[in-house]
């Protein structure tokens, strides 16, 4: 797949930005990441640290025991961490996305246009898009920053996010992933292969797959007995360990070839999109990729 990813070093005008920003607000299109986001995650913690500060306090004060003085010492420890975290994390993070964010949006839909993808900034999901697996689960479905391809073939890419909430628990979590969608036209098994070592990924499999993987190198393969030899076939081992490098899952469900990343990826990056290309291309010459 052939991709330029000259359009990602552009400076762009302020005035351009500020447009692309008024477009958006003015659709009603909400910003993949929220300055509203990181002031109420940093609050909380805050908050939260200076709560155990307070709890740590009081037991110290009045401790009718060695126990009890120590418990007080690790939470006001834990609450004071936790404060320096919010102010040390927050505050520059807001600052980061004030400045950083719009122009990094402007230059990805710059970049989308110029290679003939279309650029959706963000859409939200009634049922689940897709048929892999991150997608099959939670709520408050939304894909962002998405680029798909408007020729053949119809290769997709993008951030997406949903919540959980476990039974018994209170709070709500989101999770993110960045994800790549290819299709294929070979009769290819369903198969997943989990990175072992991305917990995220291992939380999601325990909550979608009640049952065991194989081992298969790097990754748990979970897949139907007697597919495992042809699914364990189809990349070749450059490609597989080229996928392990960047902390990679994958998956071939229902057609589709997916590629699943425990983040968000920067598709204001050129080594971002160019890896994703470079995949593309590997998956196409397995002559697997629908045409």
């Amino acid at each position: 797949m052939e991709i330029d990813a000259t359009p990602l070093g552009l400076e762009p005008m302020k005035s351009d930005v500020s447009a692309f920003l008024n477009e958006a607000k003015a659709s009603r299109t909400r910003l993949p990441v929220q300055v509203t986001d990181v002031v109420t995650t940093a609050a909380v913690a805050f908050g939260g640290g200076l709560l155990f500060i307070v709890i740590g306090l009081v037991n110290r004060g009045f401790s009718d025991s060695v126990l009890q003085a120590v418990l007080g010492s690790a939470l006001l420890i834990a609450g004071t961490l936790a404060s320096l975290y919010a102010v040390a994390y927050g505050i520059p993070r807001i600052v980061s996305l004030a400045r950083a964010q719009p122009r990094h949006l402007f230059v990805e839909k710059g970049f989308a246009i110029a290679n003939g993808f279309d650029f959706f900034l963000s859409r939200s999901h009634a049922k689940p898009p897709f048929t892999g697996i991150p997608f099959r689960l939670g709520t408050d479905r939304v894909s962002f920053e998405v680029m798909r391809s408007n020729r053949l073939p119809f290769v997709e890419w993008g951030n997406y996010r949903y919540s959980l909430k476990p039974a018994g628990a209170r709070n709500v979590t989101f999770v993110a992933w960045g994800y790549l969608r290819v299709p294929l036209t070979d009769n290819v098994p369903n198969a997943l292969f989990c990175l072992s070592k991305v917990k995220q990924m291992r939380r999601l499999t325990r909550i979608e797959l009640p049952r065991n993987p194989e081992p298969s190198g790097a990754f748990d393969l979970y897949c139907e007995p007697a597919d495992r030899l042809v699914a364990t076939a189809i990349l070749d081992d450059e490609t597989v360990e080229l996928l392990r490098k960047n902390k990679f899952s994958f998956e071939f469900a229902d057609g589709y070839f997916y590629v699943y990343f425990a983040g968000l990826f920067r598709f204001w990056k050129p080594e971002t999109v160019n890896l994703l290309a470079d995949i593309v291309t590997r998956v196409e010459n397995t002559r697997v990729v629908g045409k």
